[in-house]
């Protein structure tokens, strides 16, 4: 059972089902199936801690409570960040008790992040970078300063004892030195295995199941990588969407990061539309009629809609709210003329995808591009609606821009 912090969570997954909204899921009747594996969208780190925290227990206590109605074992595994952003230690917590030990593993090779030299590495155009030099060790909530794993668990741990497993150790014993190092560190322990490949989080998975046959209690906080392996799902390319009706595309921003303005930018020049800017303001009334308007018109026109969140961010009360119901409120009124969403961010690709569609559960695909999930999203009008899920994180300057060529290239064919 992977929960997700937020939606990005199944950007190396494949054939298996999403729920975006827990509240209303029916674990009893999941675990009456013969799937082995079901990720489950917390979406809590666009919570506060304790909200967070609170919306954990009530996830985990419905699982359990499906499961134990059903005779089943269920191992939980906490996906995160691979920037080292989120409520890391207090969802931790959650699941964790006197005796046991956390297994924290950063790494998403197929991202460009990866631990090594006890370091968490970030590649940008080409280069590697530390973590705590890229602009997500400086987001408004989860920022950062560490440069080195260790300190960045004693600073945002609350000093919490930590070890580093090398990786020449790791790939030397198959596992085993990540396997004794579980077994042995002392309860509250986080340890961490450096992993630059697949294979590298392949022999770390060995590790922890060799742990926990020995009889250690681990809490697995995890990137989507080693999540998915946990989990014995494996990724899939997608090269064509499943693109039904007029083809018509709409994008939807809410991420603030240089990456993500640079995608807009780029997107934009390519299909010379303008993107639609939202105020941050709750939208209502006359304005709401304008967006309307203006996102019908560019579907109908060019056959894509760009809409998004301002670029400048301005930190007010309630402010983040507001933007994401006017996003919500204007991809609600046009979402039936749609037949492609690809929405860029976490928080937002949840929103939108359960609040504006009002979808329940989504089936992931596969991949159109590295680290972007492909979902196939049912609506209660009964339409199947393709949802391309882009990270904040994520992406070169063309990766908006290639992705509707993707979606345009789909309907054709």
């Amino acid at each position: 059972m992977v929960i997700d912090d937020d939606p990005t969570g199944t950007q190396v997954a494949s054939d298996v089902e999403l729920v975006l909204t827990p509240e209303r899921f029916d674990f009893g009747a999941h675990f009456d199936q013969t799937t082995r594996a079901l990720y489950v969208l917390s979406n809590s780190r666009a919570m506060p801690e304790t909200a967070a925290t609170a919306w954990l227990r009530t996830i985990v206590s419905r699982v359990q409570g499906g499961a134990s109605t059903s005779a089943r074992e269920v191992a939980f595994v906490l996906r995160g960040d691979s920037t080292l952003r989120g409520h890391v230690f207090a969802e931790i917590d959650v699941l964790a008790d006197p005796e046991s030990v956390t297994l924290f593993v950063p790494a998403f090779p197929e991202g460009g992040r990866t631990t090594s030299g006890g370091t968490q590495w970030v590649t940008i155009d080409g280069g590697r970078v530390p973590a705590a030099d890229t602009e997500f060790a400086r987001d408004r909530e989860f920022g950062y300063t560490s440069r080195d794993l260790r300190s960045w668990v004693a600073e945002v741990g609350a000093g919490r004892p930590c070890r580093i497993v090398a990786l020449p150790e790791i790939r030397a014993t198959r596992g085993a030195t990540l396997q004794e190092a579980l077994v042995h560190a002392a309860a509250g322990t986080v340890v961490i295995p450096e992993a630059e490949t697949r294979s590298d989080l392949e022999l770390a998975a060995i590790g922890l199941l060799g742990a926990e046959r020995a009889g250690r209690r681990v809490v697995v906080r995890t990137a989507s990588t080693f999540a998915a392996i946990r989990a014995g799902v494996r990724p899939r390319t997608v090269t064509r969407l499943p693109v039904s009706g007029d083809g018509r595309i709409l994008v939807v921003c809410g991420s603030h990061t240089a990456a993500s303005s640079t995608q807009l930018r780029q997107l934009s020049v390519l299909v010379g539309v303008e993107p639609i800017a939202l105020d941050g303001r709750a939208i209502t009334g006359t304005a709401q009629r304008a967006v309307t308007r203006q996102l019908t018109t560019s579907l109908r026109r060019r056959g894509v809609a760009i809409l998004t969140t301002p670029r400048t961010y301005e930190r007010t009360v309630d402010r983040g709210e507001h933007m994401m119901r006017s996003l919500v409120a204007s991809v609600r009124t046009v979402r039936h003329a749609v037949d492609v969403v690809i929405a860029k961010g976490g928080i937002t690709s949840a929103e939108i995808a359960r609040s504006a569609f009002e979808a329940d559960v989504a089936q992931v695909l596969g991949q159109p591009a590295v680290g972007v999930a492909l979902w196939q999203l049912s609506t209660p009008d009964g339409r199947l609606v393709p949802y391309v899920a882009v990270p904040g994180n994520v992406g070169e300057a063309n990766l908006l821009a290639d992705l509707v060529v993707a979606a345009r290239a789909s309907k054709r064919g």
